[in-house]
């Protein structure tokens, strides 16, 4: 396949993604219809066959001859014909069972306090595997929730519809989902003794240095060591001075 045929095959898959069924690939438009690079990048990577592109390959896109497809404004990139993008709707009947992925820090949190939207929506979605696809784009071992729809709305929730695949909602309160059971916490490790260290063996005809001599003993011992080496010489000066003055008396 030629270059020019790859670069205006990857501008139809990114407006279908952007401009027409962005549900499909967990991607959720913000009310101008722009969606975050990093997060259209993790949803290519899904997909069988493009996940080889990277933010180049993109960019070539829009520079491509003519009208380009799409446009990008710092980190966020939007379909120029958003036509036939829907918005989301509070719909009148939900499915029973949708599906949210939370982070596995914040799970223990948010079994007891809930989960409410900090400025964005909640993202859910209408079965496991796509739960599953969103969760691992923010942890890679996501717990995946279990929400029941007529209770999220009974306990103050409001739930959105967007395409056939995403469910937004602004929080999912206490009683309104079910998860896995926490893991039980791990035993205290134990502590590990330190092994004692043994005495050094002295080997035969090496010498080891006392450090623990006191250095006025070594001076005394210096000292106390001469004093005998040349006591033989006083010995000898005292006979000598006896025969000049005679013998001793005995």
């Amino acid at each position: 396949m030629k270059h020019r045929q790859i670069v205006d095959k990857l501008s139809k898959l990114l407006v279908y993604m952007l401009g027409r069924q962005p549900d499909e690939f967990g991607l959720l438009p913000d009310e101008n219809g722009y969606v975050k690079i990093k997060d259209l990048m993790k949803s290519l990577g899904e997909e069988p066959g493009w996940r080889h592109v990277r933010l180049n390959h993109i960019r070539e896109v829009t520079y491509s001859a003519g009208s380009p497809a799409v446009e990008i404004e710092n980190n966020l990139i939007r379909a120029k014909d958003r036509t036939c993008l829907f918005l989301p709707e509070i719909p009148e009947t939900l499915p029973n069972l949708i599906y949210s992925a939370v982070r596995q820090r914040a799970y223990p949190v948010l079994l007891e306090k809930g989960l409410t939207a900090a400025g964005n929506r909640i993202v859910l979605a209408g079965d496991v595997a796509m739960a599953k696809r969103l969760g691992r784009r923010i942890d890679p071992s996501p717990v995946i929730l279990t929400v029941n729809s007529e209770n999220a709305r009974k306990n103050g929730a409001t739930v959105w519809r967007f395409g056939n695949h995403l469910f937004l909602a602004d929080c999912l309160p206490l009683g309104s989902f079910s998860g896995p059971p926490l893991p039980k916490n791990r035993p205290d490790a134990k502590q590990v003794e330190m092994p004692k260290l043994q005495p050094a063996q002295k080997t035969p005809g090496s010498y080891y240095l006392d450090l623990t001599m006191d250095s006025t003993r070594k001076d005394q011992s210096k000292k106390s060591s001469r004093h005998r080496k040349n006591e033989w010489k006083r010995d000898r000066a005292r006979i000598s001075r006896s025969k000049v003055n005679g013998w001793p008396e005995r």
